[in-house]
This record gives structure tokens, C-alpha cells and sequence, in this order.
């Protein structure tokens, strides 16, 4: 429908242009201008029925057993592709024993006693309610055990079953999101077909939360240890409130986290109801010692016969054979020490080196240590683009993101990465780019206007071109962006006039910087900020202060006050009513552009361009007075007619902008997102250049317009272009706001361009990979050091990830969970 939607817009446009176009070389332009506007009507009766068509076409009835055999499929798809990626089952699955916990962690802990594959049957038939607390010491292998449960239900399911669905509690901030709705939108990051609507007679949601209303998921939630201290007390008050006694239930956590939110320092304890409690155990020692050789190709072979060192002395109390009785130390150990195809026992390190280590923590760190050197050392059959060095500092740098990130949240994103850089950088890149870019932009217009109809204007002189791109860096990145990009217009208008650089040239230029930055910041303001104006006291004496020096080098450049009634009046309207930058946050990928419009936001806008154009007339009224009588005018002509229509042009551009940044909003990914992050990340760069599209075709068309009336009905100039009676050019011009604008909204609210910066910020600061997607992909799928939860990854064992987040080696950080 947004592709249709385009396309007749697109036709619209057009249509529109030509007739006006036309419209000159007839007897009456008027005629075909009154022509035109009772289309407009029609033209939206049509697109709105066409829209509610096709929306009602969409929106075809689910049975919620059906979406559930649906979800399913894919969990276990899901899963299965995850179990390959750990190698939980290569050679085989180790083998996991619990007993029932302590009595008081949970209501049934008698007869629990099982091993390996009877953890389905546990929670099928000796509970009176599928409701199990799965408790177990780091790295004792609770995740292991519930990807092997929820492979083992999905396998009995039958048709109308609840489906189990784990979801890590990492990334889960209680205090601001009831469990519910963080559930329902998991789902859909996920399983991106559980985001469109659900049938009329469920209500208006989502089929995620429907699921989840009519009990179809069942919530296997994983790392209760991993929230935050403070907050555990409350995450369990929350989880019972979302799953009472009746709804099914697994829980997984260390004892000592789940037993301190039982009793908490403040508050009423917390407890759920009809739980069945169980606590992993540790390996046994002959266990370990077949699966090690076993990995190692077997008795006989001599990569096992490495292993007679550490296997004599599995059972006692060394450091070595105590560290070695969880899954987690034994799946990185066999990733360290055994070779893989293509590899000889001769090239690894040997694992005797364990029994050097005094204790059992030691052991830990070395082999957490060691995992990320086995995980990316070079073999036959995985050839690594990235040395060992570079993915150690890379996932260092992700690993302490993420501990202290602003969300706390154990994950990565490729759109949270950008909270790692300075903001000012990327207000600073931003009015680069956009002020040179804009200078571009003005400078190939004008000479393409030039070489089409030289009868209209004069030869254009790049060393006044710019200034548009000014105010889009103004609107973009504030003061800061809209300065950088002054200084950056202004080097390259004396780079043109070299070696005939004047003061005059050099202090106009400033001077046009500063006024015009502070435009996008009042256009920001009109745009976004807030009803009412700030009193001085509550200045930003920045802005006051640029549009005093703008003044200053006006009339520096002019020896006269030409230009500083602008400048000032500038300088105290930013401080009363700008905002500096748009009001959103990229914190997630854009899924869409969409129209908002609002009463208050037009009349806002047509405010805006009313008192920017404003200045303009006052300007050109006090010309006289301002120059003192002088010949060399330069910011409004001193002709009120001339003068009003200067300020009409000015105003009609910095209304459209006002107007584009106000209507133009980027709709964030949340419901009916992607599942992979590099799909995200081309549909929010594809967005981008939807949102200059539609600019560029809305502005062209309304700014085109209004030059194309001067130049009918009086007026010899539309924006700098002098076009005579040929108003057709005005479209042209017209193009150049419109354009700059829409890359300045599109910057500024697509996580994509933070994204971009951030990835080369990271190579250079934290010599990360340049091409992070690829490195994460390849570090869940073809290494094991991370796993993927939809369109987010984190790291595949949580004792990794405080590892590598340790300010030194051997020296650990506290981590803020815990």
C-alpha cells in the first residue's frame, strides 16, 4: 500500500507541476490555479477509500489455535538452529542431574529427583500445575536444560497446547515495564507476523498479546539472577501479577538472587504460587571424563590422550576437578583443548596447563579467557576476517557497553550503539555534511539553471551559496550542528574566491553561519517545543550570544547595521522558543515515515515562517535607516514591495521546513518489526530515503508554488535566483529546501545514520570491526560467543560477559546487576 501510495503521489505531483507549468503561457493563470484546487479534494476521498480497502482486506480473521501451531513451528526452528550453534548436542548432550530445592524456595520440592530428558515428564506429570522453579549455581547448565525442556514440549505438543517460549530476563526493567507487555513485545522482535492486528473479537491487539491473553505461550523465563539487585523484589511481585496461580509457568535462577527476592529489605515478600522448585547438581566426575574424550575423538586417540593429566584427577579436591563439575567450564574447555576438523592436537595448548592454577576461580578466568582465543583461531573449514586481538577488544567494548549502558540491558543492538558515542559528535558530522552538501546542492542548481535559460539570471557565484545548509544542520544538530556547518560553508567560499578572499567575504559568511543556525534552532522550536516561552532566566545565553556576534560581523561587513535587526532578533526568539534538535530519540530502528498532522502544529509552522519572513520585512522597511543611506544592500531590498515578497519567499520556505519537521515523524520499531538486525537496519536506511522523498515532493511543490505566484503576480526573485518571467525555475528552486530539510529530519530521527557513525567511531577509538553486523553474525553463528534473540544478540553465557567487562585483567569490575 506505501508502494501504491508513492506512486500516486508521485502522479499527483506531477500532474500538478505540469499544469502550472502550463499555466503562464495562457491568458488567464488564474484560471488554471482555480482550477486545480477543487482536486485536492477528490484526490483525498480517493486515496483514503482506497486506503480503507486495502486495510480491510488485510485484516483477515486468525484462530488463535492456528497462530499457535504457526508459533510453534518457528520456536522450534528457532531453537533447533540455536542448540547447532552451541553444539548442545555434538557429541551429545551432557548429562544434567537436580534434586528438589530447599524447602521455602519453593511449595513442591519431594519426588523431584530426575536426570537429563526427564525434565519434560517432571513438568508434565508430577506437578499439579506446570509451574517449576529451576535453580542452579553459574554456569551449572540452567540454560542448557531449559532449551532442552522447550524442545521436549514443543515435541509433545499437540494441537491447542500451550507453546513454550524462552525469554531471556536480561534485558527486562521492571520498574518501567509491566512483564506482559515486555513478553508481547519479544514476541514480535522474534516473530514479527505475531504484530499485525488480531481479529475484531479478541479486541485491539496484537496476536502476540492475544496469545498471551487466552494462555497459548507458556513463558519459560530464563536469568531471574540477572536482573538487577535492587529490583528482584519487584520482578517477582511483577511476574506473579502477570502469571497467577493457574497460568503455566518456568523460572530459572541462581539460589542465592531468588532466596534474596523472597525477602527483601523493604516491602512485602513476594512468593509465587504452586511453584515446583528444582536445583541443578554438579557433573559427575565420570561424566565429564567420557564426554571430554568422547569431543576429543575417543579412547585411543591422541588428542584424548592429552586429556590423562586432568582426567586422573577428576573426583578430588584439586582446583582443576572442582572447576570442571558444571557444563559451562566443560563446554569451554573442550572448546579450548580439543581440536576441531581440520586441526591437530599439536597446534592447540595442552590441558594439563589447568592443573597449574592454585584455584578454582583461576581455572574459571583462564578458560573464559582462553574461549574467545579458541573461538576465533584460525582453521580450514572457519576462515575469520578478524584477528584474535581485534574480536577480544571488539567484544570487550560490547561487554562493558553493555554492563553499564544507560538501559542496563544485557543485549546488543546495533541501534543502542550509538549511545556509546558523544552526542556532539554527531551534531558536529551532521552540520558538516550538511553544509557542505547544501553548498553543493545550491551551487549545481544554480548552474544547471544557468546553462538551461542564462537569459534569467546571472552567472551563479559559489561563494554565496550555502546558507540553506545552514539551517537544515540547524534543524538537525542545534546550535553545535548549524555552527559546524557555518565554518564549513565558510571555508569553502573562501576555497572558491581563493586567492581574492576578502574580509567582506569571510565576516558575511559568519555572519550568515550564525543567523541561520539559530533559523533551525527557532524553526526546531516552532516545530517541537513547548507552548509557552522562557523567561530569561532560563535562557540558553548561547543563542543570544551567537546572534550578537552575527550582528557584530554584519556590521563589520557592511560598516552599517544592515543585517543586525535579523540577527538579533534571531538570537532572542532561539532563546525564547528553539529547541535545540528534533525532540526524538532513535533509541530502536524506524519502521515507517507517516503524515502527522496536527492544528496546533500548522499553526505553529505558519507562526514560524510568519515571523522568520517577519524579519525580513522589517529589514527591507528600515533599510534606509539601517545603511545609512548606502548603495550596498544586501539582506532585504529597500523597496516595500519588493521587500514584502522577499519576505513571503523567506517565510513560505521556513514555514514548509517548520511544517515538514512537525508532519514528518519516523514511527520507531515495536510492534511488526523484523526479526534480523541487518533487515532492521536496511529498512531504517530505506526509510530514510522515504522521508526525503516525501519532502522533496511536498516542499517542491508548495515552495514552487509560492515562487511561481511572485513571479506571476510582481516579484523579480525567488531565493536567490533572479528568473524574470519564467516561473517554472521557481520549482526548481524550490527543490533545494525541500531536499536539504528532508536529509536533515531523516538524520536526525533514523538510528541508522548514528549507527553509521558509531561503527567508525568504534574502529577507531576501540579498533572494532568496520562491519559490526557481519562480526556479530559471525560471532553467533560461526564462533558460539554470542546468541541471537531476535533482532538482538547477547553473549551466549552471562560469566562471559562480566569477564570481559572487567576494567583489567584479573582486576573484576562490579557489574551493576549484582
Amino acid at each position: 500500500m506505501r508502494r501504491v501510495g508513492i506512486v500516486y503521489l508521485t502522479l499527483l505531483g506531477v500532474g500538478t507541476l505540469g499544469a502550472l507549468l502550463v499555466a503562464p503561457r495562457v491568458e488567464d493563470p488564474a484560471a488554471v490555479v482555480a482550477a486545480l484546487l477543487p482536486t485536492l479534494a477528490g484526490a483525498y476521498l480517493a486515496w483514503s477509500a482506497y486506503r480503507a480497502d486495502r486495510a480491510e482486506a488485510a485484516s483477515t480473521p486468525a484462530d488463535p489455535g492456528d497462530v499457535a501451531d504457526r508459533l510453534a513451528v518457528a520456536v522450534r526452528r528457532q531453537w533447533e538452529a540455536e542448540a547447532r550453534a552451541r553444539r548442545l548436542a555434538d557429541p551429545y548432550p551432557l548429562p544434567v542431574a537436580w534434586h528438589g530445592a530447599d524447602v521455602g524456595l519453593a511449595e513442591v520440592t519431594e519426588g523431584l529427583a530426575g536426570r537429563d530428558g526427564e525434565i519434560g515428564t517432571i513438568l508434565a506429570g508430577r506437578m499439579p500445575d506446570p509451574r517449576l522453579l529451576v535453580l542452579g549455581a553459574p554456569g551449572s547448565g540452567k540454560t542448557l536444560l531449559l532449551v532442552r525442556l522447550l524442545l521436549a514440549l514443543i515435541e509433545d505438543r499437540t494441537t491447542g497446547d500451550p507453546v513454550p517460549v524462552l525469554f531471556p530476563l536480561a534485558s527486562w526493567n521492571p520498574t518501567a515495564v509491566d512483564l506482559r507487555g515486555w513478553m508481547e513485545r519479544k514476541l514480535v522482535q522474534d516473530h514479527a507476523e505475531l504484530g499485525v492486528p488480531a481479529p475484531a473479537e479478541y479486541g485491539d491487539v496484537s496476536l502476540a498479546r492475544m496469545l498471551l491473553e487466552r494462555r497459548l505461550v507458556l513463558p519459560v523465563l530464563d536469568g531471574f539472577d540477572e536482573l538487577p539487585a535492587g529490583t528482584s523484589g519487584l520482578a517477582l511481585h511483577r511476574i506473579g501479577e502477570a502469571l497467577p496461580y493457574g497460568c503455566g509457568l518456568v523460572l530459572s535462577s541462581r539460589p542465592a538472587e531468588y532466596r534474596a527476592a523472597l525477602r527483601p529489605r523493604t516491602g512485602v515478600p513476594a512468593r509465587l504460587s504452586g511453584m515446583a522448585g528444582i536445583e541443578l547438581e554438579p557433573l559427575d566426575a565420570s561424566d565429564v571424563s567420557r564426554y571430554l574424550l568422547r569431543d576429543a575423538g575417543g579412547d585411543g586417540t591422541p588428542a584424548a590422550a592429552r586429556w590423562a593429566p586432568v582426567v586422573s584427577t577428576l573426583g578430588t579436591g584439586t582446583p582443576a576437578a572442582r572447576a570442571l563439575t558444571s557444563p559451562l567450564t566443560v563446554s569451554l574447555a573442550r572448546a579450548v583443548y580439543n581440536p576441531r576438523p581440520g586441526e591437530r592436537e599439536g597446534e592447540l595448548p595442552e590441558p594439563a596447563e589447568l592443573l597449574r592454577h592454585p584455584t578454582r576461580a583461576a581455572v574459571e578466568r583462564h578458560l573464559l579467557d582462553a574461549f574467545v582465543d579458541a573461538a576465533y583461531r584460525p582453521g580450514e573449514e572457519r576462515r575469520c576476517p578478524w584477528t584474535v586481538r581485534e574480536a577480544r577488544c571488539a567484544l570487550r567494548f560490547l561487554a562493558r557497553h553493555m554492563e553499564r549502558g544507560s538501559d542496563g540491558a544485557a543485549e546488543v543492538a546495533w541501534w543502542k550503539l550509538g549511545h556509546a558515542v558523544p552526542d556532539v559528535l554527531f551534531q558536529v558530522l551532521g552540520g558538516i555534511l550538511l553544509g557542505a552538501l547544501g553548498w553543493l546542492v545550491e551551487g549545481v542548481v544554480m548552474e544547471v539553471i544557468h546553462s538551461f535559460a542564462p537569459q534569467l539570471q546571472s552567472s551563479p557565484r559559489w561563494e554565496e551559496r550555502g546558507g540553506l545548509g545552514v539551517v537544515a544542520a540547524g534543524i538537525c544538530g542545534g546550535l553545535a550542528g548549524g555552527l559546524a556547518a557555518a565554518l564549513t560553508v565558510t571555508l569553502l567560499c573562501v576555497a572558491v574566491a581563493a586567492p581574492e578572499v576578502l574580509d567582506e567575504l569571510v565576516l558575511r559568511r559568519l555572519a550568515d553561519g550564525g543567523s541561520l543556525a539559530l533559523v533551525g534552532v527557532i524553526i526546531c522550536g516552532f516545530a517541537f517545543g513547548r507552548t509557552d516561552v522562557r523567561l530569561p532566566a532560563d535562557w540558553d545565553f548561547r543563542l543570544p550570544t551567537t546572534g550578537f556576534a552575527a550582528a557584530i560581523c554584519y556590521g563589520l561587513c557592511f560598516d552599517n547595521a544592515c543585517g543586525t535587526v535579523s540577527a538579533l532578533l534571531y538570537g532572542i526568539t532561539a532563546a525564547t522558543v528553539g529547541r535545540d534538535g528534533v525532540g526524538s530519540d532513535p533509541a530502536c530502528p524506524v519502521a515507517r515515515v507517516r503524515w502527522h498532522w496536527s492544528r496546533r502544529g500548522v499553526c505553529r509552522g505558519l507562526l514560524g515562517g510568519l515571523l522568520l519572513g517577519g524579519s525580513i520585512l522589517l529589514e527591507g522597511l528600515l533599510a534606509d535607516v539601517l545603511s545609512g543611506g548606502s548603495t550596498r544592500m544586501y539582506i532585504a531590498p529597500a523597496d516595500p514591495v519588493a521587500a514584502t515578497w522577499a519576505a513571503l519567499q523567506v517565510g513560505a520556505v521556513f514555514a514548509v521546513a517548520c511544517l515538514l519537521l512537525n508532519g514528518l515523524r519516523t514511527v520507531p520499531v515495536d510492534l511488526g518489526s523484523g526479526v534480523e538486525g541487518r533487515a532492521l537496519l536496511v529498512n531504517d536506511r530505506r526509510t530514510l530515503g522515504t522521508c526525503v522523498l516525501r519532502s522533496v515532493v511536498v516542499g517542491a511543490l508548495v515552495i514552487g508554488t509560492q515562487g511561481w505566484c511572485a513571479t506571476v503576480w510582481g516579484s523579480t526573485g525567488v531565493w536567490g535566483a533572479t528568473t524574470g518571467e519564467s516561473g517554472q525555475w521557481a520549482y526548481a528552486v524550490g527543490l533545494i529546501p525541500s531536499l536539504l530539510t528532508g536529509l536533515a529530519i531523516g538524520i536526525r530521527q533514523s538510528a541508522w545514520t548514528r549507527y553509521a557513525v558509531a561503527r567508525c567511531y568504534l574502529a577507531l577509538r576501540a579498533r572494532a570491526p568496520f562491519d559490526l553486523m557481519a562480526f556479530l553474525a559471525d560471532a553467533h553463528e560461526n564462533r558460539g560467543v554470542l546468541r541471537r534473540a531476535g533482532a538482538v544478540y547477547q553473549f551466549r553465557h552471562i560469566e562471559l560477559q562480566h569477564r570481559l567487562a572487567e576494567v583489567e585483567p584479573g582486576t573484576a569490575a562490579p557489574s551493576p546487576r549484582h
